[in-house]
């Protein structure tokens, strides 16, 4: 193996070629990313400020969990752009000018992330940052619940081996159309990775691990008390956490209840279990003395807790 490796080096610098290496701390055929994703209810929780301390907590949540990628659910256009700015000072991205997306979810009929000296008002969105610069992007509608169009937004990162694609979206939470967008999400994914793509998708699913809507998400080695009939090709990256096997920790803040005397889990990272090495992910409370309401008083900057998560992928 050693020589064909040289002879392969050899013939590279021959042909002026550059042969891809695996990022430092990741074994030869695999990849290590990290992933940060929140729903930050840009609306709901902080009425498209960007000086109420959302953006503040996002960017030191960011330097200090260091990812490759981020994905936000319920970002204001203001914000987005906030944060984007924030993360080119610190000189975050690998291209300045090509490393984030903002898709709009528009409210039939809702004036959303209103600007209080205008009037003037934005639909939130979901958005995606990237460490790798994207060499394309996906922006793919849902199936309609009549009330938001719901989006699958994915960039693709050429630089980085195996057909990589990040993807974020944010599910509704309307029972009747549920089913038809996670299927749509799902397919999409399966095809990505059946033509040999490692698809990494982060976001608010609106469905909690247990429920069975997300079997056949799931791989059938996923199979505890509190996750089991799976069918699907997928891990979710807090699937092995002893707190609570095959479901994880809660990921929300509010009253609607989980598994093992947890809150709900509804903001979930996945990946294909034949393209997982190894994974891990953490759900952090959310401090109630970094955002403030339009009194000045505080408040939890959101309802949601912010998700990071490590994962080794193999790189064909």
């Amino acid at each position: 193996m050693r020589r064909l490796r040289v002879l392969v080096l050899a013939l590279a610098a021959v042909l002026g070629l550059t042969v891809w290496a695996a990022p430092a701390g990741s074994a030869a055929g695999t990849a290590t990313y990290k992933v940060w994703h929140w729903n930050v209810a840009g609306d709901e929780s902080n009425y498209n400020s960007t000086t109420n301390g959302l953006v503040d907590a996002i960017l030191g949540s960011v330097d200090y969990r260091d990812p490759d990628f981020i994905s936000l659910n319920e970002v204001c256009p203001d914000q987005y752009r906030a944060i984007l700015k924030g993360l080119q000072e610190r000189g975050w991205p690998q291209s300045s000018t090509n490393f984030a997306r903002f898709e709009p979810m528009p409210d039939v009929d809702a004036d959303l992330c209103k600007d209080d000296a205008t009037g003037d008002s934005d639909p939130y969105g979901v958005a995606v940052f990237s460490r790798f610069a994207p060499s394309g992007t996906d922006r793919i509608t849902l199936p309609s619940d009549g009330d938001k169009a719901r989006k699958l937004l994915c960039v693709s990162i050429a630089s980085q081996p195996g057909g990589l694609r990040f993807c974020t979206t944010h599910i509704t939470f309307k029972t009747a159309v549920k089913p038809a967008q996670l299927d749509a999400v799902r397919t999409q994914l399966q095809q990505w990775t059946a033509a040999g793509g490692t698809v990494v998708t982060a976001g608010d699913f609106n469905t909690q691990p247990h429920d069975t809507l997300l079997d056949s998400w799931y791989t059938p080695a996923v199979a505890t008390a509190d996750n089991g009939g799976n069918t699907g090709q997928f891990h979710e990256l807090d699937d092995q956490d002893g707190l609570c096997p095959g479901w994880g920790e809660a990921t929300t803040e509010g009253s609607l209840l989980g598994r093992c005397d947890q809150r709900a889990k509804v903001d979930l990272v996945w990946a294909a279990a034949s393209r997982l090495v190894s994974y891990d992910e953490d759900a952090h409370p959310i401090a109630t003395d970094r955002c403030t309401n339009r009194s000045g008083l505080y408040i939890p900057c959101s309802n949601h807790r912010i998700i990071d998560a490590t994962l080794t992928v193999t790189t064909p």
